[in-house]
Parts: structure tokens; C-alpha cells; sequence
């Protein structure tokens, strides 16, 4: 199991941080994933299904996430529940930093199944250093938005 965890300052209130980052249709804009939807219904909710496509290095896999926690404005929390060569939990925390500015912190799990378990010691860094780039590139959309 690869565990990870990162962190930025965003420099907008955290009820905007939210509402972008709770936006699963702009997820392809700042993640490396690719057509991603909710399964059905259009309110995130607890229990909600996320699908996508997720591309990391040589692994290209369609999953489902669902959403098991939910605190509004504070925290989202993800389960894989598909099955495939790779299992992710994701979880995003919200933090006020003031008025305008907020902490933002993605942690994780991600497991891999079958042969990929045998390269887990190689993807673990790239993994790490994914994650942290994609709250770069999240900062840049948030703080981008009029």
C-alpha cells in the first residue's frame, strides 16, 4: 500500500476551494484523469458514484469512486469501489487560512493489485510526486477563477 499526503495555500475563501474541488466535471482540468462524471444523479451526495479513467504511467483503468464522507466546506472523502489493477482513497481537507486563503490537503491510499504489487517500491515516488503536482495545478484553476 502507498500512502501519501500533500499540501497548498490557496489564495481563495475555502467555501470556493470547496465548491471547485466538489466539482467532479472540472476533476479532468487539474487530476490525470479523463471523462469524468457522476453516475448517476446530479448532486454530490454521500454514497455518489464517481466514473472515470484514470491514466498512470503503463495503467489506464476505468473506475468507480464513492463518496464516503462529506462535510461541507471542510472535507470529501473517497472509496474505490471497482475492482481492477489499482485501488485509490482519496481524501480533501479544507482549512481556513483567514478570510481569503485557504490549507488544502490531498492524503491517500492507493493499492495495487495482481503485478503491479511488484513495482509498488517504483510507482510509490511517482505517486507522491503526482499528487503534489496536482494541487499545484489546482491552485493555478482556483486561483485563476473571476
Amino acid at each position: 500500500m502507498i500512502n501519501y499526503e500533500s499540501e497548498i495555500i490557496i489564495n481563495r475563501p475555502g467555501d470556493e476551494v470547496y465548491r471547485l474541488a466538489s466539482d467532479v466535471a472540472r476533476w479532468d482540468e487539474w487530476t490525470e484523469m479523463t471523462g469524468t462524471h457522476l453516475v448517476s444523479g446530479q448532486n454530490l451526495r454521500v454514497g455518489s458514484q464517481v466514473g472515470t479513467t484514470l491514466k498512470m504511467g503503463p495503467v489506464k483503468q476505468i473506475m468507480v469512486f464513492q463518496l464516503a464522507e462529506l462535510k461541507e466546506n471542510l472535507r470529501l472523502g473517497w472509496k474505490t469501489v471497482s475492482k481492477g489493477a489499482l485501488e485509490w482513497d482519496a481524501d480533501l481537507a479544507f482549512e481556513p487560512q483567514g478570510p481569503s486563503s485557504t490549507r488544502m490537503v490531498s492524503s491517500g491510499q492507493v493499492r495495487l493489485n495482481g503485478l503491479l504489487k511488484w513495482v509498488e517500491p517504483l510507482l510509490a515516488g511517482e505517486i507522491r510526486s503526482g499528487e503534489a503536482k496536482e494541487l499545484v495545478k489546482f491552485k493555478q484553476l482556483a486561483e485563476a477563477r473571476n
